[in-house]
């Protein structure tokens, strides 16, 4: 049985091209709200990934994969777009590193790639196999068993959200108008909280490479100033695996495709139209 799964669209008249963008972890379709406002002249879909936003939750006794996410874009994309049409693809942090594997290898159709404040998976060491298997084993269990949250009114929720993500009130309230839910105990958040359990398997570094470096088209990765450390650490490394890649570094922080949209968008029009 399949999935319902949910985007948001933003039309164009004569647009430029056609973008599809891919969301971070316990983020959803709205975090692009900004920017695809700051980019009226491309026609754009942000897709729900399951679990998150408005998109169905797994089945009861499920768990969620991260390489599962690399099949969910091909379906997203190709039935956004169809199979002829040259795409652009928009990932952040989770959805960058799907979207990098997705195109190094399933990328044949591209135009262009662009990641966000992030371009792999966690990588691990082979010797560490049991550790992150059982772990994982270990903590689905706890958050299958998570209770959610309740707040009495819904600027409570935008208030959390903006806490932990160090949003603006402007800029986490589409976020969390999706994330949310009403019910007579008050405001939940939609997320399925399995999304909290680590992965039973990650890629080593040496599988992670080798689909890097089958991403053809050109490539801009866009960090932030103030985003996650390691991300900046690991880019220096990470973009010799491209053949063709652009490393950019703009102020702001994880999510400065939030905060910082103008500038984000800027880049991409100028990486885009050169």
């Amino acid at each position: 049985m399949g999935y319902k799964t949910h985007y948001l669209k933003w039309a164009a008249k004569n647009s430029r091209g056609t973008i599809v963008c891919f969301h971070g972890w316990l983020d959803n379709a709205a975090s692009f709200v900004p920017l695809a406002e700051e980019l009226p002249e491309y026609e754009i879909f942000a897709w729900d990934f399951l679990g998150h936003g408005k998109s169905a939750h797994r089945h009861e006794g499920d768990r969620y994969h991260y390489v599962d996410l690399v099949p969910f874009i091909d379906a997203a994309v190709t039935a956004t777009l169809g199979a002829h049409e040259k795409k652009i693809l928009i990932g952040h942090s989770m959805g960058a590193g799907a979207t990098a594997l997705y195109a190094g290898a399933l990328g044949q159709n591209l135009r262009n790639v662009i990641l966000i404040e992030g371009f792999s998976p966690m990588t691990a060491e082979p010797g560490d196999a049991a550790k992150i298997l059982a772990e994982g084993v270990r903590d689905f269990k706890k958050a299958e068993a998570l209770p959610k949250p309740y707040y009495k009114n819904f600027a409570d929720a935008v208030k959390i959200r903006m806490r932990i993500n160090s949003l603006t009130e402007e800029t986490a309230v589409p976020l969390v108008r999706r994330a949310t839910v009403k019910s007579q105990k008050g405001y939940t958040w939609r997320a399925d909280f399995r999304l909290r359990a680590p992965s039973l398997v990650r890629m080593s570094s040496p599988q992670v490479e080798n689909i890097l470096s089958q991403i053809s088209v050109p490539t801009l990765i866009i960090l932030g100033t103030e985003g996650m450390p390691q991300l900046r650490q690991a880019a220096a490394a990470r973009e010799k695996f491209f053949k063709n890649a652009e490393l950019e570094t703009l102020p702001g922080h994880h999510h400065l495709h939030m905060d910082n949209a103008a500038t984000v968008a800027q880049k991409i029009q100028e990486f885009l139209e050169p």
